[in-house]
């Protein structure tokens, strides 16, 4: 019994060291796994391109191989200041330039296209005639005056020359036309009428010279974006940039009308000598030349209603003044010179 008394010593003291040893390892992994500490507010890494990269189009892309880079996400734009407004004075020098439309942005030549005349046959009377209607007329050359006696025809892309009294007209009773792209050319000669006439069509982008007045309107019409100009010089003439004579639901928007030809008369003319005329809006155009700028008549049928003159840079080139209207009011509210920005009144 005395003998064994060491060993059971030394056995105990053994198994306390086991214990302690034990207890340091538990305490240094739970060290490990404790939550590292909060990342610092600008991490060294962070840049504005790695902040902004899109994510990627295939999720889990293996890492790049070593000495590889990997691919640099691409910038976000600039917050760059928006460019300043185009000049605000003396548009009609470069109508392009205040955002209004001009040759570079209207009729065929800026779309590019190749035009050709196969499929145009004119009648012996120089007419190209649209019966059908849905008719899609593109990239034609027409040398000569175009009828339209269909419902929902369009000409696109197109030139139109035609020295008679109407390059494009659209008989009574058709509607849905469509004019754009397209350059009408009335050859400077004195006998064009009217460059589009009369009822349901809209012209978009269109390009129209050489004629004795540019569109007339009836009922439901649109002219957006287009540029009429350089009207012909004859002994006859009485030029209107645009006339209507009797006209309903009538929209002439972003457009730049001229008329500095010798015989001018205005360059919008709004009156009733063949009916009466209601709802007639002329807005956000460039307006130059004529006796008058905008000219609103009663002529047979009672005073034009329902007349919306609004927020069009008017130039100074008029022979007697801005305005002519007689007989009634008008709506007239936004408008101003073009060279000084000074406001213009209709009364």
């Amino acid at each position: 019994m005395i003998d064994s008394l060491p060993k059971r010593r030394h056995r105990s003291s053994l198994i306390l060291i086991v214990l302690m040893i034990g207890t340091v390892l538990v305490a240094c992994k739970k060290s490990d796994t404790a939550a590292p500490p909060p990342p610092s507010e600008t991490p060294s890494e962070w840049t504005s391109e790695a902040a902004s990269a899109p994510p990627s189009d295939s999720a889990g892309a293996p890492a790049p191989q070593p000495g590889s880079s990997a691919p640099k996400p691409s910038a976000p734009p600039p917050s760059a200041a928006p460019p300043p407004p185009p000049p605000g004075t003396n548009c009609v020098k470069n109508p392009r330039a205040c955002g209004f439309p001009d040759a570079s942005t209207t009729g065929w030549q800026p779309t590019g296209v190749k035009l050709t005349t196969a499929g145009v046959k004119l009648t012996s009377d120089a007419e190209f005639q649209i019966n059908t209607a849905g008719a899609v007329i593109d990239g034609k050359d027409i040398q000569g005056c175009v009828s339209i006696k269909a419902n929902n025809v369009t000409i696109k892309r197109s030139r139109v020359r035609c020295d008679s009294y109407f390059p494009i007209r659209v008989y009574d009773g058709f509607k849905g036309a469509v004019i754009e792209d397209t350059e009408i050319d009335g050859m400077n000669s004195g006998t064009t009428n009217a460059a589009i006439g009369f009822d349901g069509y809209v012209a978009r982008r269109v390009n129209i010279h050489g004629v004795g007045d540019g569109p007339h309107m009836g009922t439901n019409v649109v002219i957006q974006d287009s540029y009429v100009h350089d009207l012909a010089n004859c002994d006859i003439c009485h030029n209107d940039t645009i006339q209507s004579s009797g006209a309903l639901n009538v929209v002439l928007n972003h457009n730049t009308f001229i008329n500095d030809a010798e015989g001018k008369n205005a360059v919008v003319r709004i009156a009733t000598e063949q009916g009466d005329s209601h709802n007639f809006l002329v807005e956000n155009n460039l307006l130059a030349g004529g006796n008058y700028a905008v000219q609103v008549r009663s002529q047979g049928y009672g005073f034009p209603q329902g007349v919306k003159v609004i927020n069009n840079r008017i130039v100074p080139t008029w022979r007697f003044g801005p305005f002519d209207v007689t007989d009634g009011t008008i709506v007239a509210t936004g408008n101003f010179r073009d060279d000084n920005l000074a406001p213009l009144s209709a009364d």
